[in-house]
């Protein structure tokens, strides 16, 4: 699978509330390129979250009634993707955050009871996932965010007591993700390759953000040399290719936001 830039929108919310927010980038070169708007016909406000190597594009998008739907985007053609036990009032549905090579969807429903499930969509037959230390209540649950194409999946699940920790892994065999650097519960995991290696970022106890490598259990700290060392800034790993090459952000300490890929790791 290629590299995949920032496309799980939930999962960078977290990321944006568990960590110090990277300040505003300043103006820089545009990227060329053929750009194409991507709006679901009658939706209120459309997100693509994710794209596969065959071009398949999947996000969420916003009805009149504040509901959210999942969808597909092939070349054009768009299908509408609705968990079934997802809650159909304001603030509640469905998006889907990754597909893979095999069309394989990985996403998350908010339940009528506002409780997140993560789930796992192949061709229209949806498994719910919900890891086992998930909280119940209103505003807990589980959320999926990356799936490779071993189907390993990427997320996080927000405890009874509304702490974040982030999981990865096959359904029913899923490994805490924690970066023995990082504080308590400021890791965040966001993306596994095919070879189950994973990146993501952590915030230190200053608010500085610090990207990781994790090669099954052997953590690597990844903070880009141009990157601030205040609050608000340092580095973050969003997505990784199955030959290894890492893409994310640095802010610098002027506070600039700034893209960066690493492709020397060994």
């Amino acid at each position: 699978m290629s590299v995949r830039m920032p496309h799980r929108m939930l999962l960078i919310a977290g990321a944006a509330s568990a960590l110090a927010v990277m300040p505003a980038a300043a103006s820089a070169a545009a990227a060329h390129g053929n750009y194409i708007t991507i709006d679901v016909p009658g939706a209120a406000a459309t997100f693509a979250i994710s794209v596969n190597d065959f071009g398949v594009v999947v996000g969420s998008y916003t009805d009149a009634q504040g509901v959210s739907h999942g969808f597909i985007d092939r070349h054009g053609v768009f299908t509408a993707v609705n968990d079934p036990h997802a809650g159909t009032a304001s603030g509640q549905g469905t998006t889907v955050n990754a597909i893979n090579d095999f069309g394989v969807l990985g996403g998350t429903y908010t339940a009528a009871t506002g409780v997140s499930h993560g789930f796992i969509d192949r061709r229209g037959v949806f498994t719910t996932v919900n890891h086992a230390h998930a909280g119940t209540a209103p505003g807990q649950g589980t959320t999926l965010g990356f799936i490779n194409d071993r189907s390993a999946v990427i997320g996080f699940y927000f405890t009874s007591r509304g702490q974040a920790v982030s999981f990865a892994g096959r359904s029913g065999r899923f490994t805490t993700v924690t970066d023995p650097a990082a504080p308590p519960f400021s890791t965040l995991a966001s993306a596994i390759n095919d070879a189950g290696v994973i990146v993501g970022v952590y915030g230190d106890a200053q608010g500085v953000s610090h990207g990781f490598i994790d090669r099954h259990g052997a953590f690597t700290t990844l903070n880009d040399p141009l990157a601030g060392t205040a609050p608000g800034q340092g580095t973050v790993a969003f997505a990784l290719s199955n030959r290894g090459i890492i893409v994310g952000i640095y802010a610098d300490s002027h506070g600039t936001t700034h893209g960066f890929e690493l492709n020397n790791t060994p």
